[in-house]
Order: C-alpha cells, then structure tokens, then sequence
C-alpha cells in the first residue's frame, strides 16, 4: 500500500521532534545505514523508511517501535487498520453479520484500493472468491513492497488463495530481510498467524512436508521470544493438526487440547472458540 503524503509527512515530524528532543545530529544515523540525506527526506515528508531502517534509528535513540506508533496514533486514527482489527475479532466471534456490514460498506468505496482490499478480505471469509478475485488477490500481495500492520492483516484473511510458490517467497523474504517486525509484539503475532494459517491450508491439502517447513521456520523465528505464549500456542497447536492429519493421531490430538486449554487459561475464549472448531473437525474427520 502506499502511503498519503499526510501519513508520511506526520511520520517525518514525529521522527524529527523526538531526534532533536534527544539531541541527535542527522550524522548520528549513519552508523546504522541511513544517510543524512535520506532521512532529511523523511523528516521532510519527501520519502518514507523501510520498517526496518525506521527500528534501527527508533533503536539508536532507545525508544521502541511501539513507542513511536503510539505518537503517531496520537495524531492520526488509522481506520484500514481500525477496521482490520474489526474484522479479526469478528472472524474469531464467528460474527457474520459485522463481517457483511464491514464487507457492504468496503463494497461501496471498492475504487479505492485500501477499500478494495477489505472487501476482498471479508469476501473471502464470508463467501470465498472467485477465480477472478484470487487473480487480484494474489496481484496486490505481489506488489507490495513495504508490509505495514494493514498488508499484513489482509494477507492473514487470504494466505490460502495464495499459490505456493508466492506464499513460500513472502515467507523467505519475511524471515530473511524483515525480522525486524519480530519485535513489535502485534506484527509478531500478525506474521505468526499467516504462517499457522498457511499451514493449515497445506495441511487440508495432504502437502505435509510444506506445512512442517513454515512451522519449522516460525519456530526458530520465535526463539528469542519465549515468553510470548500466544504466538508459541498458534505455532503449537497447528503443529498438533499436522501430526494428526499425518498419521500421528494421538500425539497430535493431545497437542491441540493442550493448546486449547492454555488458549483458555490465558483468558482468550474466542481463540479457544476458534481452535475448538479447527479440532472438532479435524478429528470428526
């Protein structure tokens, strides 16, 4: 998606006010791989960072990704990503009739790609998509090129309409060049649901082998993050689902009621709702 000049040029200001709060020099940066001219760009409204270039210089002057966002928010209610949010919760609610209200107004506004991209999203979850749809779907997720929370979030509503090849590419690129969005907890749990998601269409799909290399992956990617039990649960539980579906019947029943149950004591009913449903049908089949 690209970014409104608003956006970018808030962006820049924010970064601006808290660097000269903090007494850093332009210069400052270079030893994290930003020039002085580029991130003069950025401060200016003229460009926009990379995530991961925008956490090495959030990094250097000790304040946190989630930091900056809250700064930002403070000043500019992103509504794709307010919707978005709306939408996981209703999916986790099983709440069809906010999912078609979503999908009816998105529906309307459709010309606008923002817009277009919701509508397909909460097409899909209601309804699935056409050929035509997964055509366009599968386009737009190509052509992105800097991921925010809102790319993210739609990505994780239609991963299974994505063919292999694409899905095990953004999976690469995340893990090689983006492991930066790893540290803010939301993008963390974001991209750990797309990979459990995607490995549970490989799974639907017999293509075991798949499915154990995106959750063989994610489990390294979640190493340094062991206290963050409900990525590691997601991780857990599907894993649970390929031992099942693969011959290991009990082992990875016990998995997944296991995951359950931690789900609740964690105090989420609704992702212990969700992950009941995915159990009850894997196992009644």
């Amino acid at each position: 998606m690209v970014k409104s000049n608003r956006t970018i040029s808030l962006m820049g200001k924010i970064f601006y006010d808290l660097r000269t709060q903090r007494n850093f020099k332009l210069t400052d940066f270079e030893k994290v791989g930003l020039s002085k001219s580029s991130l003069s760009d950025f401060e200016s409204g003229k460009s926009i960072l990379r995530f991961d270039k925008l956490d090495a210089a959030l990094e250097l002057m000790h304040i946190e990704f989630s930091e900056f966002e809250y700064f930002f928010n403070n000043y500019h209610s992103d509504y794709f990503v307010e919707i978005c949010d709306e939408i996981e919760d209703a999916n986790y609610m099983q709440d069809t009739v906010k999912l078609k209200a979503i999908n009816s107004e998105a529906g309307k506004y459709d010309n606008e790609q923002g817009n277009r991209m919701i509508f397909l999203a909460t097409q899909n979850l209601l309804y699935g998509l056409t050929e035509r749809e997964e055509v366009e779907v599968t386009d737009l997720m190509f052509n992105i090129e800097v991921w925010s929370y809102f790319e993210l979030s739609i990505l994780s509503f239609v991963v299974e309409h994505l063919n292999t090849r694409l899905t095990l590419s953004l999976m690469k690129d995340f893990w090689k060049e983006n492991l930066h969005y790893l540290k803010v907890k939301k993008y963390r749990e974001k991209i750990v649901q797309i990979v459990c998601r995607a490995a549970v269409k490989y799974i639907s799909e017999n293509k075991y082998s798949i499915a154990q290399k995106l959750l063989e992956d994610v489990n390294i990617a979640l190493i340094p993050y062991k206290k963050d039990l409900f990525c590691r649960n997601m991780s857990r539980f599907t894993l649970g689902l390929l031992l099942h579906q693969s011959g290991k019947t009990a082992e990875g029943k016990a998995k997944m009621e296991s995951s359950i149950r931690l789900f609740d004591e964690l105090g989420l009913p609704e992702m212990k709702a969700y992950y009941q449903k995915i159990f009850d049908e894997s196992v009644k089949n």
